[in-house]
């Protein structure tokens, strides 16, 4: 993406610029290196007016396109209109946006009230349909009360640059220079006024101490790799060495524990500490190959298996746990097993929904309405009381494992039943 030359006055040559960088930052499928990051801020920090109310966790399916055909087959003499940019996830929501800068507002009456989408009915998107106006800070708002309104200079100073500020470090320079170009362009369409001098000081402070600022980033980095194998290892020992019901096991392929249970078996949970993003906790049992139905504790080949469990997620959450201090620990029917068990156990599971939410109303767990991520949780991350992040890291998935499966063994064995019944009903004829 080239910086293209234009005049300030050339109003259009800016929106088509802005519209296409703007769709290739957006789109997670783009070599940018940031992969659904941008993408989620954006839709974070839309107007309360706007409504959203989509889940943001997995936006991996989002599709972003500009220019996109806008027809109204309710009136035969209505004209095709193109909306800058469409973002998309099919058969569920739509998110139509508007870009302008001077120009004066056209097209949003008409939007509003079109029946298709690219060739696609409005009300086939069963979850949503979501109108955005971005437009300039002194210029008329959109006409149509279907759509909600931004100014550049609030995409700016609030989702642009507090982006910029926490995760430029992380993504190719590449995609840095055209985040920081993007905010200079639109600060200058948009007649914005100049960096402050306190921003020129922390430029000038950036570049001083870039050196150092690499290094302590690449230690943290490789702390973190580490710690992404090490996990369950140590919560495996802090849960033996605070919780009488808990002994430490040593597992053929990952760290395990025993919880001891009064009015039904013991359990064995697995601690998957693979070093990747999915990060997994599950009790032996919940993890069988597709035909044979072994106990497994790790992919079988082919990847033939079904199984259910608790995760976090050391990638995708990697700003969260750092940056707010937040552990997400939800529990899943997996989105590897085939389709029509994923299909079953979800079923089966919404089934009891009203039996499951009376289980977790003494933890912090809460049904989803998901047919993947069934339930989640938040804990914080006490740094404050621990010698190092990565131990009150560890404090917090122990807060986690004694809130939802320590100490609620009704909750675990109807989890189980489930996925029995589901096993016997997928290998059922």
């Amino acid at each position: 993406m080239n910086v293209i030359e234009y005049g300030l006055g050339d109003q259009r040559r800016a929106e088509v610029y802005v519209n296409r960088l703007m769709r290739y930052l957006l789109d997670p499928t783009e070599p940018h290196g940031m992969g659904t990051d941008f993408l989620a801020a954006f839709l974070q920090e839309l107007p309360d007016t706007a409504e959203f109310d989509e889940d943001t966790l997995d936006l991996s399916d989002v599709r972003v396109t500009e220019q996109v055909p806008i027809k109204d087959e309710s009136d035969p003499d209505a004209s095709i209109g193109y909306a800058d940019l469409v973002l998309d996830i099919p058969n569920e929501w739509f998110l139509l946006v508007e870009l302008k800068f001077s120009a004066e507002e056209t097209g949003t009456e008409f939007y509003s009230q079109a029946t298709h989408v690219d060739d696609v009915a409005v009300d086939g998107y069963a979850s949503g349909q979501y109108y955005l106006f971005i437009h300039q800070h002194d210029r008329p708002q959109a006409s149509s009360d279907t759509f909600a309104n931004q100014s550049w200079r609030s995409f700016v100073r609030e989702v642009l640059d507090p982006f910029i500020t926490e995760n430029a470090l992380r993504y190719p320079q590449r995609t840095t220079t055209q985040l920081h170009d993007l905010r200079d362009d639109l600060q200058s369409i948009t007649n914005m006024t100049t960096r402050s001098a306190a921003d020129e000081e922390k430029i000038a402070l950036y570049l001083e101490h870039i050196d150092a600022i690499e290094d302590v980033q690449a230690a943290f980095d490789d702390a973190w790799e580490s710690y992404a194998t090490s996990w369950g290892r140590d919560v495996a020992q802090v849960l033996e060495t605070t919780e009488d019901a808990i002994t430490r096991l040593e597992g053929e392929h990952f760290p395990e524990v025993r919880v001891a249970r009064t009015d039904c078996d013991d359990e064995r949970w697995i601690f998957r500490a693979n070093g990747g993003d999915w990060q997994h906790v599950f009790k032996h049992g919940w993890y069988k190959h597709e035909t044979s139905l072994e106990n497994l504790a790790d992919r079988a080949d082919g990847s033939n298996d079904l199984r259910i469990g608790f995760y976090h997620r050391m990638e995708r959450n990697r700003d969260l746990a750092t940056r707010d201090h937040t552990l997400k620990f939800n529990f899943r029917n997996m989105g590897s097993n085939p389709t029509a068990f994923r299909d079953i156990y979800a079923e089966l599971f919404y089934d009891h929904q009203s039996e499951f939410e009376a289980l977790l109303a003494d933890t912090e767990g809460l049904v989803t309405g998901n047919k993947l991520t069934l339930i989640e949780a938040t804990y914080d991350i006490p740094v404050d009381s621990h010698e190092n992040y990565f131990a009150a890291y560890t404090a917090a998935l122990h807060e986690a494992f004694v809130d939802l499966i320590c100490t609620e063994p009704e909750l675990i064995q109807l989890m189980g039943a489930t996925f029995e019944r589901a096993v016997s009903e997928y290998q059922s004829p």
